[in-house]
């Protein structure tokens, strides 16, 4: 037969497994998260340097550039625009990862407490 502390070490055992499951997939929604963002704010940095201050400029190079920060803007908005399509999974798969991570944390917590109240009773 298996002690509580055994039972409570097997749980947390499937806990952290579970844990790291959900951390990889935390991780893999943060990376491209992430990478999105990076890539919308090169497109803005981008976009500001279009139109630098203090430079003439012709109409016809007026027009090109409008043309590029046309294309530039639409890149950005659809940048934004994934991005808060995955923000619901994301927030979902952030949630988890922290519910598993603070199970895994509880369970192993409970499983020293009881070896160290088996410890305790042999002991007495």
């Amino acid at each position: 037969m298996v002690s509580r502390a055994g039972q409570l070490d097997m749980l947390a055992r499937v806990a952290k497994i579970r844990a790291d499951a959900e951390l990889k997939r935390f991780a893999a929604f943060r990376q491209h998260f992430d990478l999105l963002d990076t890539q919308r704010r090169d497109q803005q940095s981008r976009l500001a340097g279009i139109f630098p201050h203090g430079t003439a400029f012709s109409v016809s190079e007026a027009r090109l550039r409008v043309h590029e920060a046309s294309g530039i803007a639409v890149e950005i908005a659809r940048l934004h625009q994934e991005q808060q399509c995955m923000r619901p999974g994301f927030e979902t798969a952030r949630q988890k990862a922290v519910a598993a991570f603070g199970r895994r944390q509880v369970l192993e917590v409970l499983a020293e407490q009881e070896r160290c109240r088996n410890r305790r009773r042999v002991t007495d």
